[in-house]
Protein backbone atom coordinates (compact mmCIF):
# COMPACT_ATOMS: atom_id res chain seq x y z
CA UNK A 1 0.00 0.00 0.00
CA UNK A 2 1.01 3.63 -0.33
CA UNK A 3 0.83 6.57 2.01
CA UNK A 4 -2.18 8.74 1.24
CA UNK A 5 -0.18 11.82 2.20
CA UNK A 6 3.23 11.50 0.56
CA UNK A 7 2.74 8.47 -1.69
CA UNK A 8 5.58 6.42 -0.15
CA UNK A 9 5.23 2.64 -0.06
CA UNK A 10 4.10 1.22 3.28
CA UNK A 11 3.80 -2.23 4.75
CA UNK A 12 0.29 -3.65 4.51
CA UNK A 13 -0.19 -3.64 8.28
CA UNK A 14 1.63 -0.34 9.01
CA UNK A 15 -0.38 2.21 10.97
CA UNK A 16 1.99 5.11 10.24
CA UNK A 17 4.10 6.09 7.24
CA UNK A 18 7.80 5.49 7.81
CA UNK A 19 8.65 8.47 5.58
CA UNK A 20 6.30 11.28 6.65
CA UNK A 21 5.16 9.78 9.95
CA UNK A 22 1.48 10.44 9.28
CA UNK A 23 -1.30 7.95 9.88
CA UNK A 24 -2.14 5.67 7.02
CA UNK A 25 -5.19 6.73 4.96
CA UNK A 26 -8.19 4.71 3.98
CA UNK A 27 -7.03 4.12 0.44
CA UNK A 28 -3.98 4.38 -1.81
CA UNK A 29 -3.09 7.41 -3.87
CA UNK A 30 -3.40 7.00 -7.68
CA UNK A 31 -0.36 8.88 -8.93
CA UNK A 32 -1.15 8.26 -12.60
CA UNK A 33 -4.58 9.98 -12.67
CA UNK A 34 -4.39 13.81 -12.88
CA UNK A 35 -6.61 15.77 -10.59
CA UNK A 36 -9.45 17.90 -12.01
CA UNK A 37 -8.63 21.57 -12.58
CA UNK A 38 -9.66 23.86 -9.83
CA UNK A 39 -12.77 25.89 -10.53
CA UNK A 40 -12.29 29.52 -11.69
CA UNK A 41 -13.52 31.07 -8.49
CA UNK A 42 -12.06 33.34 -5.92
CA UNK A 43 -13.00 32.59 -2.36
CA UNK A 44 -12.14 36.17 -1.49
CA UNK A 45 -15.14 37.60 -3.38
CA UNK A 46 -18.83 36.95 -2.67
CA UNK A 47 -19.63 35.79 -6.23
CA UNK A 48 -16.40 33.86 -6.75
CA UNK A 49 -15.19 36.15 -9.57
CA UNK A 50 -11.63 37.39 -9.09
CA UNK A 51 -10.59 41.00 -9.31
CA UNK A 52 -9.79 42.09 -12.85
CA UNK A 53 -12.70 40.29 -14.50
CA UNK A 54 -15.55 42.71 -13.93
CA UNK A 55 -15.82 45.83 -16.04
CA UNK A 56 -17.16 47.26 -19.27
CA UNK A 57 -16.60 45.22 -22.44
CA UNK A 58 -16.52 47.12 -25.73
CA UNK A 59 -16.28 43.84 -27.59
CA UNK A 60 -19.46 42.48 -26.02
CA UNK A 61 -21.29 45.79 -26.53
CA UNK A 62 -20.29 46.46 -30.14
CA UNK A 63 -20.19 42.90 -31.48
CA UNK A 64 -22.94 41.62 -29.12
CA UNK A 65 -24.35 38.42 -30.69
CA UNK A 66 -21.06 37.63 -32.48
CA UNK A 67 -19.19 38.04 -29.19
CA UNK A 68 -21.83 35.88 -27.46
CA UNK A 69 -21.17 32.96 -29.82
CA UNK A 70 -17.40 33.23 -29.40
CA UNK A 71 -17.68 33.32 -25.60
CA UNK A 72 -20.40 30.67 -25.21
CA UNK A 73 -22.75 33.21 -23.66
CA UNK A 74 -25.81 32.13 -25.61
CA UNK A 75 -28.21 34.52 -23.97
CA UNK A 76 -26.42 37.27 -25.88
CA UNK A 77 -28.09 36.02 -29.08
CA UNK A 78 -31.12 38.02 -27.94
CA UNK A 79 -29.25 41.03 -29.35
CA UNK A 80 -30.60 39.96 -32.76
CA UNK A 81 -34.22 40.37 -31.62
CA UNK A 82 -35.81 43.60 -32.89
CA UNK A 83 -36.63 46.35 -30.38
CA UNK A 84 -34.82 44.62 -27.47
CA UNK A 85 -31.50 44.07 -29.21
CA UNK A 86 -30.02 47.41 -28.15
CA UNK A 87 -30.98 46.72 -24.52
CA UNK A 88 -29.23 43.35 -24.66
CA UNK A 89 -26.16 45.00 -26.21
CA UNK A 90 -25.84 47.39 -23.24
CA UNK A 91 -26.38 44.52 -20.82
CA UNK A 92 -23.61 42.54 -22.52
CA UNK A 93 -21.36 45.56 -22.21
CA UNK A 94 -21.89 45.64 -18.44
CA UNK A 95 -22.05 41.91 -17.66
CA UNK A 96 -20.36 40.27 -20.63
CA UNK A 97 -16.93 39.81 -19.05
CA UNK A 98 -18.41 38.07 -16.02
CA UNK A 99 -20.45 35.71 -18.21
CA UNK A 100 -17.45 34.92 -20.37
CA UNK A 101 -15.34 34.11 -17.30
CA UNK A 102 -17.97 31.67 -16.04
CA UNK A 103 -18.94 30.10 -19.38
CA UNK A 104 -15.48 29.29 -20.79
CA UNK A 105 -12.35 27.65 -19.42
CA UNK A 106 -9.41 30.06 -19.20
CA UNK A 107 -5.76 29.29 -18.53
CA UNK A 108 -5.41 32.30 -16.29
CA UNK A 109 -6.74 35.76 -15.63
CA UNK A 110 -4.07 37.11 -17.94
CA UNK A 111 -5.27 34.80 -20.72
CA UNK A 112 -8.85 35.94 -20.16
CA UNK A 113 -7.98 39.64 -20.31
CA UNK A 114 -5.85 39.16 -23.41
CA UNK A 115 -8.71 37.51 -25.31
CA UNK A 116 -11.28 40.08 -24.18
CA UNK A 117 -8.92 42.87 -25.17
CA UNK A 118 -8.80 41.43 -28.70
CA UNK A 119 -12.60 41.36 -28.85
CA UNK A 120 -12.74 45.03 -27.84
CA UNK A 121 -10.14 46.01 -30.42
CA UNK A 122 -12.05 44.27 -33.20
CA UNK A 123 -15.36 45.79 -32.09
CA UNK A 124 -13.98 49.32 -31.99
CA UNK A 125 -12.14 48.88 -35.28
CA UNK A 126 -15.17 47.58 -37.16
CA UNK A 127 -17.38 50.35 -35.73
CA UNK A 128 -14.93 53.09 -36.74
CA UNK A 129 -14.64 51.62 -40.24
CA UNK A 130 -18.45 51.55 -40.59
CA UNK A 131 -18.72 55.19 -39.48
CA UNK A 132 -16.03 56.29 -41.95
CA UNK A 133 -17.75 54.45 -44.81
CA UNK A 134 -21.09 56.04 -43.88
CA UNK A 135 -19.55 59.51 -43.89
CA UNK A 136 -17.93 58.91 -47.28
CA UNK A 137 -21.22 57.62 -48.68
CA UNK A 138 -23.04 60.70 -47.42
CA UNK A 139 -20.42 62.96 -48.98
CA UNK A 140 -20.46 61.37 -52.42
CA UNK A 141 -24.13 60.32 -52.66
CA UNK A 142 -25.41 63.82 -53.65
CA UNK A 143 -23.01 63.89 -56.59
CA UNK A 144 -24.30 60.53 -57.79
CA UNK A 145 -27.92 61.70 -57.47
CA UNK A 146 -27.13 64.88 -59.41
CA UNK A 147 -25.54 62.81 -62.16
CA UNK A 148 -28.67 60.65 -62.37
CA UNK A 149 -30.91 63.72 -62.52
CA UNK A 150 -28.78 65.24 -65.24
CA UNK A 151 -29.03 62.01 -67.20
CA UNK A 152 -32.83 62.02 -66.79
CA UNK A 153 -33.00 65.62 -68.01
CA UNK A 154 -30.92 64.71 -71.03
CA UNK A 155 -33.21 61.80 -71.86
CA UNK A 156 -36.26 64.05 -71.45
CA UNK A 157 -34.87 66.64 -73.86
CA UNK A 158 -34.00 63.97 -76.39
CA UNK A 159 -37.50 62.53 -76.18
CA UNK A 160 -39.13 65.91 -76.64
CA UNK A 161 -37.12 66.51 -79.78
CA UNK A 162 -37.77 63.05 -81.22
CA UNK A 163 -40.11 62.79 -84.22
CA UNK A 164 -43.72 61.77 -83.65
CA UNK A 165 -44.51 58.04 -83.90
CA UNK A 166 -45.71 56.76 -87.23
CA UNK A 167 -49.28 56.12 -86.05
CA UNK A 168 -49.64 59.72 -84.80
CA UNK A 169 -48.54 60.96 -88.20
CA UNK A 170 -51.74 59.41 -89.66
CA UNK A 171 -54.06 61.30 -87.29
CA UNK A 172 -56.59 63.28 -89.30
CA UNK A 173 -58.81 64.46 -86.45
CA UNK A 174 -58.67 64.61 -82.68
CA UNK A 175 -60.97 66.12 -80.07
CA UNK A 176 -63.59 65.81 -77.35
CA UNK A 177 -67.12 64.44 -77.55
CA UNK A 178 -69.74 65.63 -75.09
CA UNK A 179 -73.40 64.75 -75.42
CA UNK A 180 -74.28 67.38 -72.81
CA UNK A 181 -72.61 70.26 -74.64
CA UNK A 182 -74.70 73.38 -75.30
CA UNK A 183 -73.61 73.83 -78.92
CA UNK A 184 -74.66 70.48 -80.36
CA UNK A 185 -76.04 70.66 -83.92
CA UNK A 186 -79.81 70.44 -84.32
CA UNK A 187 -79.30 69.01 -87.81
CA UNK A 188 -76.37 67.78 -89.86
CA UNK A 189 -75.77 67.75 -93.60
CA UNK A 190 -74.45 64.36 -94.74
CA UNK A 191 -73.58 62.67 -98.01
CA UNK A 192 -76.92 60.83 -97.75
CA UNK A 193 -78.98 63.96 -97.09
CA UNK A 194 -79.95 66.25 -94.22
CA UNK A 195 -80.03 64.48 -90.86
CA UNK A 196 -82.60 66.21 -88.69
CA UNK A 197 -84.87 65.79 -85.66
CA UNK A 198 -88.55 66.67 -85.69
CA UNK A 199 -91.50 66.66 -83.35
CA UNK A 200 -94.65 64.96 -84.61
CA UNK A 201 -98.20 66.24 -84.08
CA UNK A 202 -98.74 63.80 -81.23
CA UNK A 203 -95.64 65.11 -79.43
CA UNK A 204 -93.43 62.15 -80.31
CA UNK A 205 -89.97 62.72 -81.73
CA UNK A 206 -88.37 61.30 -84.86
CA UNK A 207 -84.98 61.36 -86.56
CA UNK A 208 -85.23 62.00 -90.28
CA UNK A 209 -82.80 61.77 -93.18
CA UNK A 210 -83.66 63.88 -96.22
CA UNK A 211 -87.20 64.29 -94.88
CA UNK A 212 -87.70 60.54 -94.52
CA UNK A 213 -88.20 59.10 -91.04
CA UNK A 214 -85.13 57.21 -89.97
CA UNK A 215 -85.86 56.51 -86.27
CA UNK A 216 -89.23 56.88 -84.62
CA UNK A 217 -88.93 54.40 -81.80
CA UNK A 218 -88.87 55.07 -78.10
CA UNK A 219 -85.22 56.18 -78.21
CA UNK A 220 -85.82 58.73 -80.96
CA UNK A 221 -86.58 61.38 -78.36
CA UNK A 222 -83.00 61.17 -77.10
CA UNK A 223 -81.14 60.53 -80.36
CA UNK A 224 -79.19 63.38 -81.92
CA UNK A 225 -76.02 63.85 -83.99
CA UNK A 226 -72.72 64.88 -82.39
CA UNK A 227 -70.28 65.14 -85.29
CA UNK A 228 -69.39 63.72 -88.67
CA UNK A 229 -66.20 61.91 -89.75
CA UNK A 230 -65.19 61.94 -93.41
CA UNK A 231 -64.10 58.54 -94.75
CA UNK A 232 -62.55 57.52 -98.03
CA UNK A 233 -64.64 56.61 -101.08
CA UNK A 234 -67.23 59.33 -100.48
CA UNK A 235 -68.39 57.71 -97.25
CA UNK A 236 -69.11 59.24 -93.88
CA UNK A 237 -69.45 58.10 -90.26
CA UNK A 238 -71.86 60.15 -88.14
CA UNK A 239 -71.48 59.80 -84.37
CA UNK A 240 -74.89 59.78 -82.68
CA UNK A 241 -75.83 60.04 -79.01
CA UNK A 242 -78.69 58.12 -77.46
CA UNK A 243 -80.07 57.33 -74.04
CA UNK A 244 -78.66 54.02 -72.89
CA UNK A 245 -81.72 52.88 -71.01
CA UNK A 246 -84.70 54.22 -72.89
CA UNK A 247 -84.20 57.55 -71.14
CA UNK A 248 -83.85 56.20 -67.62
CA UNK A 249 -81.00 54.00 -66.43
CA UNK A 250 -78.00 55.33 -68.36
CA UNK A 251 -76.89 58.85 -69.15
CA UNK A 252 -75.60 58.34 -72.67
CA UNK A 253 -74.79 55.62 -75.17
CA UNK A 254 -73.42 56.14 -78.68
CA UNK A 255 -73.69 54.65 -82.15
CA UNK A 256 -72.55 55.48 -85.67
CA UNK A 257 -74.55 56.07 -88.81
CA UNK A 258 -72.50 54.79 -91.75
CA UNK A 259 -73.56 57.01 -94.66
CA UNK A 260 -72.94 57.07 -98.38
CA UNK A 261 -74.92 58.32 -101.37
CA UNK A 262 -77.34 55.39 -101.12
CA UNK A 263 -78.37 55.99 -97.50
CA UNK A 264 -77.29 55.20 -93.94
CA UNK A 265 -76.80 52.10 -91.84
CA UNK A 266 -76.66 52.18 -88.02
CA UNK A 267 -74.06 50.33 -85.96
CA UNK A 268 -74.81 48.74 -82.58
CA UNK A 269 -74.91 51.09 -79.61
CA UNK A 270 -71.84 51.18 -77.39
CA UNK A 271 -70.49 53.09 -74.41
CA UNK A 272 -69.98 53.14 -70.65
CA UNK A 273 -72.88 55.49 -69.76
CA UNK A 274 -70.36 58.35 -69.71
CA UNK A 275 -71.51 61.41 -71.65
CA UNK A 276 -68.02 62.78 -72.30
CA UNK A 277 -64.94 61.27 -73.90
CA UNK A 278 -62.29 61.80 -76.55
CA UNK A 279 -61.76 60.68 -80.13
CA UNK A 280 -58.90 60.19 -82.58
CA UNK A 281 -59.33 59.52 -86.29
CA UNK A 282 -56.58 57.83 -88.27
CA UNK A 283 -57.65 57.46 -91.86
CA UNK A 284 -60.84 55.39 -91.93
CA UNK A 285 -60.37 54.19 -88.32
CA UNK A 286 -62.10 56.15 -85.55
CA UNK A 287 -61.07 55.49 -81.95
CA UNK A 288 -63.19 56.71 -79.04
CA UNK A 289 -62.12 56.56 -75.40
CA UNK A 290 -64.73 56.76 -72.64
CA UNK A 291 -64.16 56.66 -68.87
CA UNK A 292 -65.48 53.68 -66.92
CA UNK A 293 -65.14 52.17 -63.47
CA UNK A 294 -61.90 50.41 -64.45
CA UNK A 295 -60.31 53.50 -65.95
CA UNK A 296 -61.23 53.80 -69.62
CA UNK A 297 -62.91 51.86 -72.39
CA UNK A 298 -61.71 52.04 -76.00
CA UNK A 299 -64.08 51.72 -78.95
CA UNK A 300 -62.82 51.48 -82.53
CA UNK A 301 -64.87 51.79 -85.71
CA UNK A 302 -63.12 50.43 -88.78
CA UNK A 303 -64.54 48.96 -91.99
CA UNK A 304 -68.04 49.27 -90.58
CA UNK A 305 -67.27 47.08 -87.53
CA UNK A 306 -67.42 48.32 -83.94
CA UNK A 307 -64.87 46.81 -81.56
CA UNK A 308 -65.15 47.64 -77.86
CA UNK A 309 -62.14 46.77 -75.68
CA UNK A 310 -61.01 44.17 -78.18
CA UNK A 311 -64.44 42.55 -78.57
CA UNK A 312 -66.61 42.91 -81.68
CA UNK A 313 -70.00 44.44 -80.83
CA UNK A 314 -72.79 42.62 -82.68
CA UNK A 315 -76.21 44.13 -83.36
CA UNK A 316 -78.87 42.72 -81.01
CA UNK A 317 -82.30 43.71 -79.80
CA UNK A 318 -80.74 45.43 -76.80
CA UNK A 319 -78.28 47.63 -78.69
CA UNK A 320 -80.23 48.35 -81.89
CA UNK A 321 -80.73 52.15 -82.11
CA UNK A 322 -83.72 51.72 -84.43
CA UNK A 323 -85.84 50.05 -81.74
Amino acid sequence: MFCSHCGAQMAPDAAYCSVCGKAAGAGPVNLDKPSAPAPQTDAGTPDGIPDGVKGWSWGAFLLNWIWAIGNRSWIGLLAMVPYVGWIVAFWLGFKGREMAWKNKQWDSLEHFNRVQRKWSQWGIGITIAAIVLAILAAMFAPDVVDMDLDADRTVTVQRSEAPAPANDAAVTARGIIDSNADNLPASLSTVAGLLDRRTNADGSRAVTLGGRVLFSGEDAGWQFPLRSFTLSGGKEAILMASSGGRGASCDTMFFFLLADASGVKPTPMFGTCAARGSFVQRGDAIEIELPDVNGASTIVLENGVVVEDGQVVSLTGMNDPSR
